[in-house]
């Protein structure tokens, strides 16, 4: 049979790509390292300490996946230019980052409300512009490819709780959106993700809320939170050459919600 470019192992592949995930231990992330990797991509996990990212990537790698993990905490700017730095001397190319890492501080009526925004500004903005400034330059170098930024139903709408949240996760959706532009010419491709809530420990709040979990999924017309299957899937669409004309998009990932009126 002869083999086609629209078959889904070719359409789908990311053979022979490197890929960079921060915040890549734990969660969406997690999931988004072992989809690359299982899609053909030698991966770095990025993650803090606490999260065991060399872990992670172990059992990755015991399962036949090309999977080595760093301790990066991506607001320590030496930190993250070394864990760059060590893909691309580990593989001699980088093609695809995901920027994921991520926390919500908010608290209603919390007297510290804006210093908990700044600590999210920080990781949320300021750390993802700072890896764009990093591993741009050596995508471009190897041909252009895939710069994916993990931003959030809730940087779309206004929120009641996680205001701050929103606010730096609809300023990191921006980034990805001026890095379309300004690196399009180079070959560089890039996009945010905005999951609704999915199935996680980041998301138990509200999954394991008997007050807000059925209020949410009232306003999902799927009726069900989404899986990290479902957003890693989104991630390896967008990295391969199924995805290879989408830039400067903000891809919703959230069963309906933002649509439900």
């Amino acid at each position: 049979m002869t083999s086609s470019a629209l078959a889904p192992e070719a359409l789908f592949s990311c053979a022979g790509q490197v890929g960079l995930v921060t915040g890549g231990a734990t969660g969406i992330g997690r999931a988004a390292a072992e989809a690359l990797a299982a899609a053909g991509a030698r991966v770095l996990i990025a993650g803090l300490p606490d999260d065991r990212p060399l872990d992670a990537a172990s059992r990755l790698s015991a399962r036949g996946l090309e999977v080595v993990g760093a301790e990066c905490d991506v607001t320590d700017d030496a930190r993250l230019a070394a864990t760059v730095g060590q893909a691309v001397e580990r593989w001699g190319r980088l093609d695809t980052v995901v920027a994921s890492a991520g926390v919500a501080l908010d608290e209603p009526g919390a007297p510290d409300a804006l210093a908990r925004m700044d600590r999210m500004y920080a990781l949320h903005v300021r750390a993802v512009a700072r890896l764009a400034e990093l591993a741009l330059p050596e995508m471009a170098r190897s041909g252009g490819g895939a710069f994916l930024v993990m931003s959030s139903l809730s940087g779309l709408r206004g929120n009641r709780v996680l205001g701050g949240y929103g606010v730096t996760k609809a300023a990191n959706a921006q980034i990805a959106r001026n890095i379309a532009v300004q690196w399009g010419p180079r070959g560089i491709r890039a996009n945010a993700l905005a999951p609704g809530v999915i199935a996680t420990d980041f998301a138990r709040p509200i999954t394991d809320d008997p007050q807000a979990s059925p209020a949410r999924l009232a306003r999902t017309p799927l009726g069900r939170f989404g899986t990290v299957a479902e957003v890693a899937g989104t991630i390896v669409w967008l990295a391969s050459p199924a995805g290879a004309f989408v830039s400067g998009q903000t891809i919703v990932v959230d069963g309906g919600t933002l649509a439900y009126d």
